[in-house]
């Protein structure tokens, strides 16, 4: 089965613009080149005629992988994406700090002891996070309340269900506790950062556009506002999910 190769609208006029100009014009240059070259006569050690062909071959490649990814291409429905929850084709901002600089560092970026918590419990279980809580480097830095607020907070969101947490050991009061986090100020924090989530083809990281199969895209993907992940040692919070209306309607 082939593999599908998920791509906005975007990045499929693009993929048709870039074969479209190695086909009209790319390759008909290399053809001249390589029928000079041959005019030459010997083309043994004709450098001109070998560095044509080479050239050509790797045009050749290319036009085939774009022929590949559009004729196997799912373009999302970009009128679908709305600004609730992380997917293709929208743009997330995120507060991101390395855990391994110390608790200071980290709260310096616009991020809580919950949210460091939160962070840590994405790839653990409660009770494997209360086991190595002093094992853990930056959380020899938080106390004993900071982690209950923590967890609590961060477990009775949606994901679980209120019977789940009353299993897992949490009370009633802890529970009835929870409160939604407020909107953050982007004002006031540092570090905020810019993420498009994209297909693996459009994908540039130097412009801030990721791919949903990356470590980061893929962690980010389904997440909502005030969600925290974890990737590695970094630590990311959703802090706005934006989507594009002007290219949305193009």
């Amino acid at each position: 089965m082939p593999k599908e190769y998920i791509m906005t609208a975007q990045g499929m006029r693009e993929l048709e613009e870039r074969l479209e100009y190695i086909k009209l014009v790319k390759m008909p240059a290399v053809v001249e080149e390589i029928a000079k070259a041959r005019a030459q006569g010997d083309l043994s050690e004709n450098a001109e005629y070998t560095i044509a062909r080479e050239e050509q071959a790797q045009l050749q490649n290319e036009m085939d992988t774009i022929m590949e990814k559009l004729a196997n291409a799912k373009v999302i429905d970009e009128k679908s994406i709305n600004d609730d929850i992380v997917s293709i084709g929208c743009s997330v901002e995120v507060i991101e700090a390395d855990v391994e600089e110390g608790l200071a560092a980290v709260e310096k970026c616009g991020l809580t002891h919950t949210d460091i918590i939160a962070g840590f419990l994405t790839r653990m279980s409660v009770n494997d996070m209360r086991a190595s809580r002093y094992r853990s480097g930056i959380l020899e830095e938080l106390t004993a309340e900071d982690f209950k607020t923590a967890g609590c907070e961060l477990l009775t969101s949606k994901r679980y269900k209120r019977e789940e947490l009353l299993d897992k050991g949490f009370t009633e009061a802890e529970l009835s506790e929870k409160i939604k986090p407020a909107k953050v100020d982007k004002s006031k924090c540092s570090g905020i950062k810019a993420y498009t989530i994209v297909g693996s083809h459009e994908a540039n990281a130097l412009a801030g556009r990721i791919s949903n199969e990356s470590r980061v895209g893929s962690a980010l993907l389904g997440k909502t506002e005030n969600d925290v992940v974890m990737v590695g040692d970094l630590i990311f919070k959703i802090v706005d999910i934006v989507v594009d209306k002007k290219a949305v309607k193009k």
